[in-house]
């Protein structure tokens, strides 16, 4: 009984500790808070919040992100201010302003800058965070919380979410749950007000579902459209009215709490021993692992892409999708493939066509060492969609990938069968069995051999995202440029290659650049290919009903991924 007191009273006390650290809102005042979103076509979303505070105490304002079910914040600044390497909340307001860092925590980030100055002021800051759009069963989906704000409530919110293309009103329903206003759709972007105050402890959440699937998702849900609206309609937190005995629900509640709890222990137990035992570690775990260190050279040269797949996904990285384009990348760099885009009549849209050579494929398949069975597979796909001449375009393609979404289906599974059956065959992984009770429960632990391949390629993600941020830091890859942009497509950052060199080399697509692999002038039009298979799968027979404009409700916001608070401290 004794330490079943002390228990409870370190947890008043730990709370108290909590409370006593964070400056209340009564004390600081924010005006208005515009959020803008811009949606990539992998389903990144860049976030940039304009905030307009009046402040009167603390040393620091923070944002929460929760790294939950796939998300990860890849960058964040904060206008006119200074980036901190290692934050450091136990600094004084004078030592903290004019900069700006990230505080790592178990559930995800904090993004933290420092006060200059009390009174009126006004920050930019902007913030990118890959998978806020996801794939579901018939469709694709944005459920985003943003609150950000935390007890620094805004009196005026305004957001914002625009996408690769415009929004249409027969392909996009909208939702929005946690505050009074509206959500509508004005000129292809979302617009949503709120028409009174936000709560602390209310999500302020947007859902978006996009019934023609515009986006290149790497992140998959198992659920319909319609499950989802049923889950966001549901209350996150809410008291209940009438009268019952208390005895019961007191009874009641901890039958719950200690079942959770033995549930909670057990898991834990397993978690730990599988740790023990060699467990591979998780995305969080690798990349916290290898912080600041980088790989810039090609991470894996013992094989095929494809061998690396399972270490890729545990990363959230290396999604079928992904493969596609790679493998498309790889065979135009080995004249496999020819790509010719051609304008529509029109002049609206353009046409991408492909040309295959089936006896330079087959003929260095048979002079290779390292056959990848998936590589194989993919190719014979494509051929099947040609004609007669070996030929292929993006329509083509996307009107075969809609009747023969089993076999594309079959083949993304055979993708994470054949690098587990590679890794554990060539000593990189290792099959194990728990023992828990009377339970055996198998599971894949990795080797010191397969901890160094997982380094280096968690240690290249972060050469890559080096790069986005600084280009001047090229000098230090030692990739060729012909191999980088493959390599860069599997952690689906090609995008970003291609953008700074459109930055660059304004004139890359029209003229024939020194140094510059012939085939990046056809990203496009292999990027349109790859996309085809994506919008095929995505057509094979679903129906959706569709609605645009509305008010948002009050209540709900369950589901909602993202934003978990933030305030003055």
């Amino acid at each position: 009984m004794k330490k079943s007191w002390v228990g409870w009273l370190l947890v008043v006390l730990f709370s108290s500790v909590i409370v006593s650290g964070t400056v209340h809102a009564q004390e600081n005042e924010m005006t208005e808070m515009r959020v803008s979103v811009e949606l990539l076509e992998n389903g990144t979303g860049i976030i940039t919040e304009q905030r307009d505070i009046v402040l009167e105490s603390g040393t620091e304002l923070y944002i929460v992100i929760n790294e939950e079910d796939g998300l990860e914040v890849l960058d964040f600044q904060v206008d006119g201010l200074r980036e901190v390497e290692d934050w450091d909340s136990d600094l004084s307001r004078e030592e903290k302003a004019g900069t700006y860092g990230v505080i790592q925590t178990r559930e995800g980030v904090e993004l933290v800058w420092g006060i200059e100055a009390y009174g009126e002021q006004s920050y930019t800051l902007s913030y990118t965070v890959a998978n806020v759009v996801r794939q579901l069963n018939d469709g694709q989906a944005l459920f985003w919380d943003f609150n950000t704000f935390g007890d620094l409530e805004p009196e005026n919110l305004f957001i914002e979410i625009g996408g690769p293309q415009p929004f249409s009103e027969e392909d996009t329903r909208l939702y929005g749950f946690g505050y009074e206003g509206q959500v509508d759709l004005v000129d292809g972007v979302l617009r949503s007000t709120s028409e009174g105050g936000v709560e602390e402890d209310r999500p302020v959440a947007i859902l978006m579902q996009f019934l023609n699937d515009p986006f290149i998702p790497s992140y998959y849900v198992d659920e319909t459209l319609e499950e989802q609206i049923e889950r966001a309609e549901a209350e996150t937190s809410r008291g209940g009215e009438g009268t019952f005995d208390s005895s019961v629900l007191v009874t009641a509640l901890a039958f719950i709490v200690a079942g959770f709890l033995a549930f909670v222990f057990a898991l834990y137990k397993i978690d730990a021993k599988k740790k023990e035992q060699g467990k591979v570690p998780s995305a969080h775990a690798q990349r916290k692992r290898n912080k600041g260190l980088m790989f810039t050279a090609i991470p894996y040269k013992d094989g095929e892409l494809t061998d690396i797949a399972f270490f890729l996904q545990q990363l959230q990285k290396g999604t079928y999708e992904q493969y596609i384009f790679a493998y498309l990348l790889k065979w135009s760099k080995e004249k496999l493939v020819s790509i010719q885009t051609e304008a529509d009549e029109s002049a609206d849209a353009e046409t991408t066509v492909l040309t295959f050579a089936p006896h330079t494929f087959r003929k260095k398949r048979e002079n290779s060492l390292n056959t990848s069975h998936f590589e194989l597979e993919l190719w014979e796909i494509f051929m099947k969609a040609a004609d007669d001449k070996n030929q292929l375009t993006n329509e083509e393609m996307t009107s075969w990938a809609e009747k023969n979404g089993k076999d594309l289906q079959a083949l993304q599974q055979s993708l994470m069968d054949e690098s587990q059956a590679v890794l554990v065959k060539e000593g990189y992984l290792k099959e194990k069995t728990l023992r828990f009770m009377t339970m055996k429960l198998p599971f894949l632990g990795i080797t010191k051999k397969g901890q160094k391949l997982y380094d280096r390629l968690t240690q290249f993600e972060n050469h890559i995202n080096a790069l986005k941020k600084d280009p001047s830091l090229s000098y230090r890859q030692l990739i060729e440029e012909k191999d980088f942009l493959i390599w860069a497509s599997l952690y689906g950052k090609e995008e970003d290659l291609i953008s700074q060199l459109e930055e660059v080399v304004p004139e890359w697509q029209t003229q024939e650049i020194d140094g510059l692999p012939y085939f990046y002038t056809g990203y496009y039009g292999l990027h349109m290919m790859s996309t085809s298979v994506h919008t095929g799968l995505s057509n094979g027979g679903y129906t959706h009903t569709s609605g645009t404009v509305g008010p948002t409700s009050i209540g709900g916001g369950g589901g909602a991924i993202g934003g978990g608070g933030g305030g003055v401290r």
